[in-house]
């Protein structure tokens, strides 16, 4: 340990102690040996932001077993009236993933262009005899027979996450249907309304959100995922039907900004950093 001290100050790094080099040199050794070895990892690979990577799932499934995870992908397609399969995201590694709903999947699944989902739920292993069992499952054995012994998400919630532009450019067909939508929170205003950042890097379009009271702090910038319904912003309703105490000055200047656009009305706000 001395000797990697004395190594880090000839090259200019300043050492805090030797507990926090200690800390440095045994991450340093666990990269070396994990890189060395074949053995999957002992703990579950999470994004940076809390969202469990798929691939990471189905190549490392042991370390998985039994976990909550919570993911967001695309959809793959639907299987029969509780199952749906999930891409895995990446391009050479990793394989899609098998969900099975404890609850009926929304009709909205079926319609041609499926946007992401996000899902919580636990990874198990796929017998259906026993999973039947289990969570009182009725499953097509002919349907699921491909998937036997291989990971399936058992989802305890299975909510749409199209992206911001999704919902700005066609909003009529998302009113009214509990989101999750996954963003950077931008342009906070006093009165509880932000803005969802829409990812793509051309043509898209911020999403409102409106905070209900009480309200959470927030930060710009922050990653989160904004559970809700959508519906368009009418002022007055929107005063009404939640007891928002905005003064006259400002709704007139939320009207004049934002009347008739789509907003997204917060059940639930996750936190992704």
């Amino acid at each position: 340990m001395d000797c990697i001290c004395m190594w880090l100050r000839d090259i200019g790094v300043i050492p805090f102690g030797k507990k926090f080099w200690f800390k440095v040199t045994a991450c340093l050794l666990a990269l070396i040996l994990s890189a060395c070895g074949n053995r999957p990892p002992t703990t579950i690979n999470l994004y940076p932001d809390g969202l469990v990577d798929v691939a990471a799932i189905t190549q490392n499934f042991d370390s998985y077993l039994n976990r909550t995870v919570l993911v967001r992908n695309d959809v793959v397609k639907k299987i029969g009236e509780r199952g749906l399969v999930l891409d895995h995201d990446r391009v050479f590694s990793g394989d899609d993933i098998l969900v099975v709903s404890t609850v009926a999947i929304p009709p909205l699944f079926s319609r041609d262009q499926t946007p992401e989902v996000v899902v919580s739920g636990t990874i198990e292993r796929f017998v259906l005899p026993d999973l039947s069992a289990k969570y009182s499952l009725d499953l097509d054995f002919d349907l699921y027979a491909k998937y036997e012994g291989k990971p399936v998400i058992i989802a305890k919630s299975l909510i749409f996450s199209p992206d911001p532009e999704d919902l700005t450019h066609s909003p009529e067909m998302y009113y009214g249907q509990p989101l999750a939508i996954k963003g950077e929170i931008e342009d906070i205003r006093s009165y509880g309304v932000f803005e969802l950042d829409e990812e793509q890097v051309f043509g898209g379009e911020d999403l409102l959100v409106l905070q209900l009271p009480p309200v959470i702090e927030l930060k710009e910038e922050q990653m989160a995922i904004v559970y809700g319904k959508l519906r368009p912003f009418v002022v007055v309703e929107l005063t009404q039907d939640y007891n928002l105490n905005w003064d006259l000055s400002i709704q007139k200047q939320i009207a004049a900004e934002y009347e008739q656009k789509p907003v997204l009305v917060t059940d639930n706000i996750k936190l992704l950093n």
